[in-house]
């Protein structure tokens, strides 16, 4: 028993030291770890499209809210939810006998206001005449001069009670005229050609009018489904972009695979805000865009998303979204010092590389551009952007069509080093590939 204790001590020991050979001569075999692999592709020109996506509700073009104004309790519906109506047809009626009671009586105030200002007329044409014979008697000096102011006093009174009989019965009629409107819009008729897409009361039903604070009872919503379209609600960085008769794409959940052509009709000029906080809303901006053939089925409320064409050319100089990397301007000057004048000495370089690995200031400038594969080392190149695609963008700069640009991973392009030499390697599918080593 002691002797087996003695021994297990040596046969861990060999099993260390055994692990530790073949560890040594793996890494010998195998150089250490392998650089990160990148692609390789050729700058090329072709067709680049930019397209802005925003989500949006189904909504007709014409749409109304019927809503009244005056109180009432329904007396009688004549649609129903889903009736497709005609501008004119009948919808409903209220109750109107207090309105028709208020209507009538007002008319007999106005007949009698009239009353008032025949009288008050017939009285100023009697002052008229009395005023006349007392002015002919005057000059016989058969009269005094008081009875001849009297008389023309007499007129006076008489004209301002016709101007107040005329003022008396303007105000009837105005009322007149009111109550009657009121009396009018007991019966409710479609403004439009349409559907009825929302019925909010029934037969018996109290309809509330609107105040400042409150909105009125919504009675019931027609809409004209016959010409469809999205409101979407579109980023503000992307509705500059935006313009009315654009060319857009529309996809609705109900038709997961159907996509419907469309037309941006309007942009909105004043932002909405959304979001939980203060520090956390988005602005963004309403764009309709109309369906040019709604399918037969579309109801408004439907959840949908919308692609607009905000931009399209051809033969355009593009590359692949994930070469672009971006580098402070401090960086970029280096790299430009050092390909005039290279440092002697590879520790002070390898110092100021690691010294660039820092982060971007604030306020520090950002230069965009890609690593093209020249002469095989990765040399910096700055480009402006242009049109940005799904999978492409535009770019012009000092690249033409043909050189090689190196794509990757932005974390591996972030590490990489103006004049960093790389390897061209081929995987297993036989595509370009590029291992990159630090000079």
């Amino acid at each position: 028993m002691t002797k087996r204790r003695a021994v297990w001590p040596w046969i861990v020991t060999g099993a260390v030291l055994l692990t530790a050979i073949f560890v040594v001569i793996g890494v010998k075999k195998g150089g250490g770890p392998r650089p990160a692999g990148v692609r390789v592709e050729d700058v090329k020109k072709g067709r680049v499209e930019s397209w802005v996506r925003a989500p949006g509700k189904v909504q007709p073009e014409r749409l109304v809210q019927v809503s009244s104004n005056i109180m009432g309790r329904v007396r009688g519906l004549a649609v129903r939810e889903g009736d497709r109506v005609r501008r004119g047809d009948l919808l409903l009626v209220l109750d109107d006998e207090r309105y028709r009671s208020a209507s009538s009586a007002m008319r007999a105030a106005l007949q009698g206001a009239q009353a008032d200002l025949d009288l008050a007329e017939a009285q100023l044409d009697l002052s008229r005449q009395t005023l006349t014979r007392q002015e002919k008697l005057f000059e016989e000096s058969l009269t005094s001069d008081e009875s001849l102011q009297s008389a023309r006093t007499e007129v006076k009174v008489a004209e301002a009670r016709v101007s107040a009989s005329r003022e008396n019965l303007s105000g009837r009629r105005a009322t007149l005229a009111e109550t009657s409107k009121n009396l009018d819009e007991t019966v409710f008729r479609s403004p439009l050609d349409g559907v009825i897409t929302a019925l909010n009361v029934e037969e018996g039903e109290n309809v509330m009018t609107g105040t400042m604070n409150n909105p009125g009872t919504v009675i019931l919503t027609v809409a004209d489904l016959d010409t469809m379209q999205v409101e979407a609600e579109v980023d503000e960085t992307d509705v500059v972009r935006i313009r009315p008769g654009l060319h857009s794409r529309v996809r609705v959940d109900a038709w997961e695979d159907s996509v419907l052509a469309g037309t941006v009709t309007t942009v909105g000029m004043s932002g909405r805000r959304g979001g939980q906080s203060t520090q956390q809303q988005a602005t963004n901006f309403a764009v309709e865009v109309r369906i040019d053939t709604p399918p037969e089925g579309l109801r408004p409320g439907m959840s949908a998303d919308v692609e607009i064409l905000a931009g399209e050319k051809d033969s355009a100089l593009v590359v692949p979204i994930q070469a672009l990397t971006a580098q402070p301007e401090r960086v970029w000057k280096r790299w430009q010092e050092w390909r005039a004048h290279p440092p002697k000495s590879k520790a002070r370089r390898a110092l100021a590389q690691a010294a660039d690995t820092t982060k971007a200031g604030v306020n520090e400038k950002i230069v965009e551009g890609l690593f093209l594969l020249r002469s095989g080392k990765a040399v910096f190149v700055p480009v402006s952007l242009g049109l940005r695609g799904d999978t492409d963008v535009e770019v012009a700069g000092e690249v033409k069509p043909g050189d090689k640009v190196i794509i990757g991973p932005y974390r591996v392009l972030r590490a990489l080093k103006d004049g960093d030499v790389a390897r061209p390697e081929k995987d297993k599918a036989g595509k370009g590939k590029i291992s990159v080593k630090v000079s």
